[in-house]
């Protein structure tokens, strides 16, 4: 029996599915992803579109050793989606330069930030949580039973660019597929935002180079990824 979670309907293999993927999040759109396709196999910009939002939960699922996370920076970014504003909360492991996490939610408050922040938690355990000092962190930390700190200016900066990176990823979501309509703030929407980000999240950490490291943040390890995912190393560049 496969172990492999991902069920292909179609006739696309996986390895073909995922540089699809990988090609769209190397900055080409979804059609001149399609059209770079071609030589191996003709897809429409509409099949892509699907694979990330098949493929990013698996993805998403896979991310740094617990056991490696020292400390982490979390912020928020006001965002549109389908025209309406909607906040993505970031997590961030500085030391590691990886993406730890993401939450997405129609309202910033400390409700939002403690819901975050305990999913935080049971991932990574207590370590201390870097923020900006908003008001609803304090709160959020406390409920969560998780040391506060605030990051002075020089880690606020790093920790704002990061969220700056994010934002612009997000720009080009709703371009291709809005997700307004009669209803935007539907449970729909939400999920393709979270299969959107996971899959970018896991191209953050660990296909495409940090300029700072030289590197992906996150390198290959034997031990507690996903076997099925062997087949696609060559596809991805995987460590």
């Amino acid at each position: 029996m496969s172990t492999n979670p991902i069920q292909i309907r179609r006739r696309t293999p996986l390895p073909v599915m995922a540089y699809a993927v990988y090609l769209y999040f190397s900055g080409l759109s979804l059609r001149r992803a399609a059209r770079s396709l071609r030589l191996i196999v003709s897809r429409s910009h509409v099949s892509i579109w699907r694979w990330v939002q098949r493929l990013g939960p698996i993805l998403g699922s896979i991310g740094a050793d617990p056991r490696e996370v020292r400390r982490i920076f979390i912020d928020e970014t006001m965002v549109d989606l389908g025209g309406t504003p909607a906040w993505i909360w970031v997590a961030f492991e500085p030391d590691l330069h990886a993406m730890l996490d993401f939450h997405v939610s129609w309202r910033g408050n400390s409700i939002d930030a403690y819901l975050f922040i305990r999913r935080l938690v049971r991932r990574y355990g207590r370590v201390p949580i870097y923020t900006d000092g908003a008001g609803w962190y304090a709160d959020a930390c406390r409920w969560a039973g998780a040391e506060h700190v605030v990051y002075d200016r020089h880690l606020r900066n790093l920790m704002e660019r990061m969220v700056q990176y994010v934002k612009e990823g997000t720009e080009a979501f709703d371009d291709p597929f809005p997700v307004g309509g009669r209803r935007p703030s539907s449970r729909r929407t939400f999920e393709r935002m979270h299969n959107w980000l996971s899959a970018f999240m896991f191209m953050h950490n660990f296909v495409f180079e940090n300029g700072d490291l030289g590197r992906p943040p996150l390198g290959w390890r034997e031990e507690g990824m996903p076997r099925w995912l062997n087949g696609l190393r060559p596809i991805l560049s995987l460590g």
